[in-house]
């Protein structure tokens, strides 16, 4: 697995450890200490991970309330697009091997 170093921080590479959104987290943090899976060099990789918070990108950008996720998912859209530019190898499988984890309950609530 070769995790990408991209991506602002606190949405990348810093999720809670904590609290009930803490598996993305957990996972993020033993995964990067997983020596016999994690490769440096990318070339080498059968997957590639995306070290992203879903909880932090809706601290980040979601306005309360709104129920508007479209910055979210534009924000997201925009750094794979960043990410197929920079590296090869989203290109050569269009994201097949690629993965993310997230932990979340959002719930849009209809106002019909």
């Amino acid at each position: 697995v070769y995790i990408y170093q991209d991506g602002r921080r606190p949405i990348f590479h810093t999720p809670p450890l904590s609290g009930i959104y803490a598996s993305e987290g957990w996972f993020m943090k033993l995964l990067k200490k997983s020596r016999p899976f994690v490769v440096a060099d990318a070339a080498k990789a059968h997957l590639f991970y995306l070290p992203y918070s879903s909880q932090n990108l809706r601290l980040s950008l979601y306005v309360p309330d709104s129920h508007n996720l479209r910055p979210l998912a534009v924000y997201l859209r925009d750094f794979v697009k960043g990410l197929a530019a920079k590296y090869p190898f989203w290109n050569r499988t269009r994201g097949a091997d690629h993965f993310l984890v997230a932990c979340h309950d959002w719930v849009i609530k209809s106002s019909g």
